[in-house]
Parts: structure tokens; C-alpha cells; sequence
């Protein structure tokens, strides 16, 4: 659906362009693929960074173009400039997006057509802003994203690698694959995360709390896991026999609250 919004987003992004008769459907267009994302507090934060850095680009190529359209040798200055401030408010995710918009208008005016510098500045800008809006508009009302979906398919995943390597004393072994699980737990925890950001997150009728349980269960048996994985030969059996214990108690939590 995603490749498809997309699509519907871009055409919208040229539609909407010609008929507010922008130069290019270029800066819109490329709007709509940058804030076109997974869910809609990814869209809204990846709008927000555009926003902010089309604006502070814009504005820096304003006064570039203003006070010294013909010395290109000063545009370095100018991303150095954009550098600064970007660093100065702790904003450094924005410096990419703020720089190549820089550029491009600021290059603009080496190309020999004669143009207005302010109005052809803002209409790059607006067109940015259009283009936000529309990947905004639709993300939300064309079956929305649900990245609560992988929650339950994580879930699932990392309850059957605790049942196949969690085992009684006599019988376990080393666990394999404890990095993938971890990364797995990493995911995890940024989609619950997201669900106290999402916007739609209400719509899908999510048992947070049971997923919240489980993430600190995941994360419990991981450091067992982690211990016993990396034991010393000197290892008392007491210390094992703890580990081992609370990783069978964990993964009886964890079974019993599934088959519920």
C-alpha cells in the first residue's frame, strides 16, 4: 500500500502543481517520497524535518541570491552557514535536507532565465509544502498504516526462540541466534513506542499493556539467555541453576499468557 500511496501521492503532488501553475512539480513531487512513510508519526516527523530544513535552505538561498547572485564561490559559505545554525539548535537531521535545497535554488540563477528572486524562492518553498500535505493527507485517509501488525509477528517469534532454547538444567545448551534476538527486542520496543506517538494508534484496538509485559519479559530472558550464553567454566551450579530457573519461569509466563 505503501508503493501505492506513493503513486497516488505523486500524481496528486504534478495535479495540483499545474493547476497552481508552479514552474516544476519537482519540489512537491519529492515531498510526497520523503514524507511517504510506513506510519503516520513517521509521515508527521518526516514532514516536520522537511518543513524546517526547505525553510531554513529557502531562506539562506534568499539571501545568497539577493545579496551576491553572481559569486557562486560564496555558496560554500552558505552551506557552512546552514551548518552552523542547524548544530547551533540542535537540529542536525536537518542540515541534508536544508543543504540540498540550498543548492538547488541557489544554482537556479546561474541557468540564464530572468526571474523574480523572492517569489521564485517562495514558490519553491510552497511547492514543498504542498507536497507535504498531500503525502500527509493521504498516508491518513488511504487505509492507513498499521505497524502493529509486526507486533504480533515479532510476538510470536521471539516466545517460539524462548521455547527452543530455554530448557531445564540438564538439558541446555548455549542459545544461537542471541543477536537477532536482541535486534528483534529493539523492534519491538520502537513500535510500542509508536504507539504512544501514532495518531491512528486507537483505531487498531491494541492490547498495549500485554505487549508492554512482554517486551520486559523479552528483555528479562535475554539477560539470562546473555549470562548463561557466556558462562565461565567456574561458574557456580547455584548461579546456573538461578538463571536457569527464572528463564523457565518466564517462559511459562509467557506460554501461559499466549494460550489465554
Amino acid at each position: 500500500m505503501r508503493s501505492i500511496k506513493t503513486l497516488i501521492g505523486i500524481f496528486l503532488a504534478i495535479l495540483i502543481s499545474n493547476i497552481l501553475k508552479f514552474d516544476s512539480p519537482l519540489y512537491a513531487t519529492l515531498a510526497v517520497f520523503f514524507c511517504m512513510q510506513s506510519s503516520i508519526i513517521e509521515s508527521s516527523e518526516m514532514a516536520i524535518k522537511r518543513s524546517l530544513g526547505t525553510t531554513i535552505g529557502g531562506i539562506f538561498s534568499l539571501i545568497y541570491l539577493l545579496l551576491m547572485p553572481e559569486n557562486i564561490y560564496m555558496i560554500p559559505f552558505g552551506i557552512l552557514g546552514i551548518i552552523y545554525l542547524c548544530n547551533l539548535i540542535d537540529k542536525r537531521d536537518m542540515i541534508s535536507t536544508a543543504g540540498v535545497v540550498f543548492l538547488i535554488i541557489s544554482f537556479r540563477i546561474n541557468a540564464g532565465k530572468n526571474f523574480d528572486t523572492v517569489a521564485y524562492v517562495i514558490d519553491r518553498l510552497l511547492a514543498t509544502f504542498v507536497g507535504i500535505i498531500i503525502a500527509i493527507f493521504v498516508n491518513y485517509y488511504i487505509k492507513p498504516p498499521n505497524p502493529f501488525e509486526k507486533l504480533n509477528e515479532l510476538n510470536i517469534e521471539m516466545i517460539e526462540f524462548i521455547n527452543k532454547n530455554v530448557s531445564e538444567e540438564e538439558n541446555f545448551r548455549k542459545a544461537k541466534n542471541l543477536e537477532e534476538y536482541r535486534l528483534k527486542i529493539h523492534e519491538f520496543r520502537n513500535i510500542i513506542e509508536f504507539y504512544h506517538k501514532e495518531i491512528n494508534s486507537k483505531r487498531h484496538n491494541l492490547d498495549i499493556k500485554y505487549y508492554m509485559r512482554h517486551l520486559t519479559l523479552f528483555r528479562t530472558a535475554y539477560s539470562h539467555i546473555f549470562i548463561l550464553n557466556a558462562k565461565k567454566e567456574d561458574m557456580s551450579i547455584d548461579i546456573k541453576q538461578y538463571h536457569i530457573e527464572n528463564l523457565m519461569n518466564i517462559k511459562e509466563e509467557l506460554n501461559k499468557v499466549s494460550c489465554d
